[in-house]
């Protein structure tokens, strides 16, 4: 029992674990033949219209072919990547929200690049029937029908795609790439008509017109149901800010609690989005992982000051109304059963760690190498140790930076294997900066640790 745990028992209340997330109703492989089955779907509808036949025709129907079927791709690509982001729980639940908003960008990517290919072979099949790509591009710009629509719906896309770059979105404010990102909603949005209107996949054939009216209609309910549904109902039966704990002069420990609470599937391990109530700050939501195992008591966050919103949140008066979307992620002590464990973390990073200590068992003998530059960045540190204690577990900190350690590399595999004898034979869960996820994960393959006992949420911003 921790001191937390014993002051509640002092006080009369009860500390009930809350229920930890259901599993998955759909099996990987289900979700899978799905997609493949919904590709393969457009491209039977392309060449049921002719498609192949027409490639061996002339160059006129060969580009007219291909702009077909790098639209239909294209749309799905684009479908597909809004599906990911309307957050299904099947989905999220195997394989974590982080994953889905990486899958979400690489959808993203392939959509551009069709959506070039599209554009270019139309321009080429254009000038193939006797006039000059200058002229198609008047033509689709604004003479066509519908087409200036979609001229304008495929300039927002590829600035959306830009602003996704890696490169590009470091210079930016999350805030202003989230806004420049929902300008995908409007570029897919108006492109629509087009594609039932002069496409010859669906304005010859009311049937397929109709079949794909209905998908989109089916994408555009999930999405309001699911991300923008999650969001409304977090904002309408929000958590109240039950404590506030300073840990150093900059990370916090919020503890959030609410009357529905019991009502909540959660497992330590995994993070929620957050969004203060208050004004400047409710418009914007923001991961952070779970501190301390969810109970009927509260959700705790430990939040370290960033900047922007993460200082905010860190210095919220009690009684502040916040939003909680989640909790979301897949690395939870459930993927450790009946093994020993190790965890990885530095900066934050410990806060899954120290959560998950409160459920493993004294088979698991946990051990967590803690990385930090220094003392006062040793967050958790007494309540760590304490519960490691009860479960024959043990904290290894290692502290300063890498040139004053005794191993440079204190996630190398020979630093690896030294510190930890039996890490073959453990679950490893690593959490932190980029620099530490990548370091520890490249020294445990190194280390002969297979890739399914490795489990990290990956950054998607």
């Amino acid at each position: 029992m921790t001191t937390s745990d014993r002051n509640a028992a002092a006080a009369g209340v009860v500390s009930q674990p809350l229920a930890t997330p259901r599993p998955p109703t759909l099996r990987a492989s289900e979700i899978g033949s799905l997609v493949v089955a919904f590709l393969a779907a457009l491209v039977f509808v392309w060449a049921r219209h002719g498609g192949v036949t027409a490639l061996g025709r002339n160059w006129f129907d060969a580009w007219s072919s291909i702009t077909r079927l790098s639209g239909l791709l294209a749309s799905g690509a684009g479908l597909l990547g809004l599906v990911l982001i309307a957050r299904p729980r099947n989905l999220e639940r195997h394989i974590g929200l982080d994953r889905m908003f990486v899958w979400h960008r690489y959808l993203g990517e392939s959509m551009a690049i069709l959506l070039g290919i599209h554009i270019l072979a139309g321009l080429l099949a254009a000038s193939a029937n006797g006039g000059t790509i200058w002229s198609a591009l008047r033509e689709y710009s604004g003479r066509e029908p519908y087409m200036a629509l979609a001229t304008v719906g495929s300039v927002l896309i590829f600035i959306v795609t830009l602003s996704s770059l890696r490169s590009i979105r470091r210079q930016m404010s999350f805030e202003t790439w989230y806004f420049v990102h929902l300008l995908a909603y409007a570029g897919f949005a108006i492109s629509f008509s087009h594609e039932i209107v002069l496409g010859r996949d669906f304005s010859d054939s009311p049937v397929d017109r109709w079949i794909w009216v209905v998908v989109h209609l089916g994408v555009l309910v999930a999405i309001l149901s699911g991300r923008w549904g999650r969001t409304i109902r977090s904002m309408m039966r929000p958590m109240k800010v039950h404590s506030v704990k300073r840990l150093g002069k900059n990370v916090a420990a919020v503890t959030l609690t609410s009357p529905l609470l019991g009502n909540v599937e959660a497992h330590a391990g995994q993070f929620c989005m957050l969004r203060p109530l208050r004004a400047g700050l409710w418009w914007q939501s923001h991961p952070f992982s779970l501190s301390a195992a969810p109970t009927s008591r509260g959700l705790r966050f430990t939040i370290k000051d960033r900047g922007d919103a993460s200082s905010a949140i860190g210095r919220l008066p009690v009684g502040t109304r916040v939003a909680v979307e989640g909790p979301y992620g897949v690395a939870t002590p459930d993927l450790a059963a009946g093994r020993k464990v190790l965890c990885i973390v530095g900066g934050v990073g410990v806060a899954p760690a120290r959560a998950m200590l409160e459920l493993l068992s004294p088979e698991q003998q946990p051990i967590v190498m803690y990385r930090a530059r220094s003392r006062a960045d040793l967050v958790h540190l007494d309540e760590m140790q304490e519960l490691a204690r009860h479960v024959r577990g043990e904290v290894l900190t290692l502290v300063g930076p890498s040139l004053s350690l005794a191993g440079k590399d204190p996630f190398g595999a020979k630093a690896l294997r030294s510190a930890v004898p039996d890490l073959l034979n453990r679950a490893v869960f690593v959490c932190g900066p980029d620099s530490l996820v990548h370091a520890a994960r490249h020294g445990l393959k190194a280390a002969g640790v297979p890739a399914a006992s490795v489990h990290f949420e990956m950054v998607w911003w």
